[in-house]
């Protein structure tokens, strides 16, 4: 199997915007797939296709198309049927459903966030069309320069705060957004070894206690630390999913399963293992990440 084209959905989103441009650099031929009301702006170069997400428009702008790529973001994931079935309509070999994160096929990953039961949904279907069209699954965990800056994995770089749960002392496997890039180029690069799998990879395994140690490093200065327990931080994400505030309070769900003592993004043992030297992705150094992503909030890259 050859794999030259590639339809990119949900490419404006927070993800998208990062990989894009890595996707373009590489041999790939790479289409945006936007719906016709987009305004949002590509980098120069970019292919792009406008859809009204039916069926028959998706079918389409898929033909042609060796694989398509869903970056839907998980408050849009109900729309990736279609774009499945579109897919198939269309004759595409490989389908990377929108994964990205966790390992959304453990039973304890679901149990503690609840929402990811959608991302298995689409992984238990594509398995079950596997005559039809090929699939991968890539896992990753959580963005690392992303949530860094976002203060998402626990830390403000503004008031150089580190905000410590279960203790800080959790393994996690984590991404930056360029190293997700380069593992959709390197998936799709083999296409026999990765079909019908889950592909683990990663930036490097880490805990809050070793990123806390980088960022002292790369600012030169001593951070205030809070402590707080995983059990308190999903309460919290669970009232502000109830009051409506879903962004909020899925972001807290989700932080506290990353970060909390069962370590449930430590992929450390997974089935299959990391991928990452099967596919010829090098490790980073966390301590280079960091000093980068710090200079970078600074204003100073």
């Amino acid at each position: 199997m050859s794999i030259k084209n590639v339809a990119v959905v949900g490419g404006s989103g927070n993800l998208g915007r990062f990989v894009l441009p890595v996707l373009l650099k590489s041999d790939l031929h790479v289409t945006a797939v936007i719906r016709e009301s987009s305004t949002f702006k590509f980098p120069e170069g970019t292919t792009v296709a406008k859809s009204d997400f039916s069926l028959e428009s998706l079918t389409k702008v898929f033909q042609g198309q060796d694989a398509v790529i869903s970056m839907l973001p998980i408050t849009a994931l109900a729309g990736q049927g279609i774009v499945i079935e579109a897919a198939i309509a269309a004759g595409v070999k490989r389908f990377l459903p929108s994964e990205y994160g966790s390992d959304s096929t453990n039973p304890a990953v679901i149990a503690a966030v609840l929402f990811f039961d959608g991302k298995k949904k689409y992984l238990d279907y594509l398995r079950s069309k596997e005559d039809v069209i090929s699939w991968t699954g890539l896992v990753t965990g959580p963005f690392f320069d992303w949530g860094l800056s976002a203060g998402l994995i626990g830390f403000d770089l503004a008031s150089k705060t580190a905000t410590f749960i279960d203790e800080g002392k959790t393994r996690f496997s984590t991404s930056n957004t360029a190293q997700v890039a380069r593992a959709f180029v390197a998936v799709l690069s083999h296409p026999n070894e990765t079909a019908k799998k889950l592909v683990f990879v990663e930036s490097f395994n880490t805990t809050q206690v070793e990123v806390l140690a980088a960022l002292e490093k790369a600012t030169g200065e001593k951070w205030n630390v809070v402590h707080k327990q995983s059990e308190e931080i999903k309460a919290a994400g669970l009232r502000a999913m109830s009051d409506g505030e879903l962004l909020v309070g899925g972001g807290n769900i989700i932080t506290a399963a990353v970060l909390g003592k069962d370590a449930l993004e430590d992929h450390t043992n997974v089935e299959g293992g990391i991928w990452n030297d099967r596919l010829g992705l090098l490790k980073e150094n966390i301590e280079e990440e960091v000093a980068r992503i710090v200079k970078a909030a600074a204003g100073q890259v």
